[in-house]
């Protein structure tokens, strides 16, 4: 998943109990094939189960948590990450997400060195949203990060997307992170999604120009996710 404050499981557990947080909660369990961080495996390109919970105001402000099963380090096999913010429309077709995300890691007393909070910004006008995320401790290593992204969603029929997006990151300081690179690499994404069988299947083609072995090589997934809504 792409927080200046780091959402705890007591005050996320404590919203959802209320009625009217119950009134909008629902929970997605996705299992895919590979589990790709812009455009990077974060699983060794093994599969990955991923649930979340999620609890959205009619107002438009959200909170919510999502893990997935890891292995991009020894001794670090879980990520879970909280994230709150708001959502809502400016009119005109134009819409405005902002938020804070934090990511945490767990296996070993060594794996919450990978901890980071994150900030993120997303205008999106009609099919197309341009997203900005930015992390002053990128996974934990010291340095600035931040990731540009553009989407683009076309309905090919009444039940399947195209969804093409491309992304740039770029870190700070590159003696924290990508060191080995100038410090910038461009993930792009091209992927069908659709609904059958009750569940929100998708199937993409990711890819990089991260010139590290092993990293950000051409790679096809696939993903099944089923949403549970609860009140």
């Amino acid at each position: 998943m792409r927080i200046s404050k780091k959402i705890g499981f007591p005050a996320l557990f404590m919203l959802v109990l209320s009625p009217a947080a119950l009134a909008n909660l629902s929970s997605t369990v996705t299992l895919t094939s590979n589990y790709l961080f812009n455009g990077i495996t974060l699983t060794e390109d093994d599969p990955a189960l991923q649930p979340s919970l999620d609890w959205v105001s009619d107002s438009g402000w959200y909170v919510g948590s999502w893990g997935s099963n890891v292995s991009f380090v020894e001794n670090t096999d879980l990520e879970v990450d909280f994230y709150a913010g708001y959502y809502t429309e400016l009119g005109g077709n134009w819409a405005l997400d902002l938020g804070v995300a934090h990511y945490t890691y767990y296996g070993s007393s060594e794996s919450s060195a990978f901890d980071y909070p994150e900030a993120y910004i997303k205008v999106s006008y009609d099919n197309t949203t341009l997203s900005y995320w930015y992390a002053s401790d990128y996974f934990g290593a010291g340095g600035g990060h931040y990731i540009v992204m553009l989407t683009h969603n076309m309905q090919l029929t009444d039940n399947l997307t195209l969804i093409l997006s491309g992304d740039r990151s770029t870190s700070t300081d590159t003696d924290k992170f990508l060191r080995d690179t100038d410090g910038t690499y461009h993930h792009w994404r091209v992927a069908l999604a659709g609904e059958w069988l009750g569940a929100r299947w998708t199937a993409a083609f990711d890819d990089t120009d991260l010139a590290l072995d092993d990293l950000g090589e051409p790679t096809f997934s696939l993903s099944v996710a089923k949403t549970f809504n609860w009140l």
